[in-house]
């Protein structure tokens, strides 16, 4: 695992420069703020929901961790891969520059897209980090009462100095991936809105990753496909945007939407053609620690929740929570029945509330 690397990326997102991440106390697991929460689930950084059911999938930031199961009605997590046994089935027509199967003893998971694929399957594609900088790409299967999971492929970042932070599929199987800060670019560059990230397109048959030029953002994040397949949009974490980019002609931007009161981080597009985004809220003004130090970690953050109109990029809040001890870095929301559910780069538990 480059921890150094992850942490680093990670750091620079909340406005610190300490690689690693800070866990919150497993054992307190009492509601706080509003949130309930399941813990020991480590670092469940995004959220993915298994269409026409109450199951989520949730990645987790720690080596061997993999995927879990969510079931949004008994509020249980199971391990879904490698579970009892990773089963991995290399589909080498499509990923024939993938070099190896996945080590399950190493992955890393960080963000996740879910698309469908044939005969009642989907396709679940994961940003990893353990043993190399790669998309890895999962079959998963709804044919029992809990979802199957098998490993059929990879496509390799351009280098281990660009660990891909998000993912997105269009139709075609065309992969594009965002890296949040590109070699040379510093957190200071990021906290003053300079272009420090990029969106790299993978198209099936083709040899690796390429930049996408024009769109060069402030820490690229979070990113989506358009539902009509002819749009893309980019989380610009340091300016604290959405981008909306035209597939065709990615060259520059088409329109954007800007956030206020909280730091965007994943983003995707909900049931009812918005895309969600969530983050966490700006730092209360009784914090006095400096930005870049270990205290300014420590000072708790709460979340925000928004929905965006991908037409009019009209911004509606759909949720916020005040920050406490009990829970932080908020990086995805995902609404379940009237229950929504919270990830996090930082807690080794995943929250959920109930929508009023």
């Amino acid at each position: 695992m480059k921890t150094a690397i992850i942490g680093a990326a990670l750091a620079l997102s909340v406005g610190f420069s300490a690689p690693g991440f800070r866990a919150w106390a497993a054992e307190d697991c009492a509601p706080s703020g509003g949130l309930n929460f399941i813990c020991g689930v480590k670092a469940s950084e995004d959220l993915v929901a298994l269409p026409k059911t109450n199951l989520l999938i949730a990645s987790a930031m720690e080596a061997g961790a993999g995927l879990n199961l969510v079931d949004g009605r008994s509020k249980q997590v199971t391990n879904l891969y490698p579970g009892t046994g990773a089963v991995a089935r290399h589909d080498k027509a499509k990923f024939a520059g993938c070099p190896s199967p996945l080590d399950p003893k190493l992955v890393v998971l960080h963000g996740l897209s879910l698309r469908p694929a044939a005969n009642g399957h989907y396709t679940l594609y994961a940003t990893n980090h353990g043993g190399r900088e790669s998309i890895e790409v999962f079959d998963v299967a709804m044919d029992g009462a809990k979802p199957a999971v098998t490993w059929i492929g990879c496509v390799l970042m351009p280098g281990a100095d660009m660990p891909a932070n998000s993912v997105a599929a269009f139709k075609d199987g065309t992969l594009i991936a965002t890296v949040l800060m590109l070699p040379g670019k510093t957190g200071e560059d990021m906290r003053a809105g300079r272009s420090t990230g990029a969106v790299y397109q993978w198209t099936p048959g083709s040899d690796g990753f390429k930049l996408l030029p024009g769109t060069e953002l402030s820490a690229n994040n979070g990113i989506d496909t358009s539902p009509t397949d002819d749009e893309f949009f980019v989380v610009a974490l340091g300016a604290r945007k959405i981008v909306a980019f035209s597939r065709k002609d990615p060259s520059k931007p088409l329109r954007e939407a800007q956030l206020t009161g909280f730091t965007p981080d994943n983003t995707r597009f909900a049931e009812d053609g918005k895309l969600v985004t969530a983050g966490q809220a700006d730092i209360d003004a009784s914090c006095t620690a400096a930005p870049g130090t270990p205290e300014y970690q420590k000072c708790p953050r709460g979340y925000v929740v928004a929905s965006i109109d991908p037409k009019t990029m009209a911004v509606t809040e759909v949720a916020r929570g005040p920050g406490t001890p009990a829970w932080g870095g908020t990086t995805m929301a995902v609404q379940v029945g009237n229950d929504l559910w919270i990830g996090t780069f930082t807690a080794d538990k995943l929250a959920y509330r109930t929508l009023k």
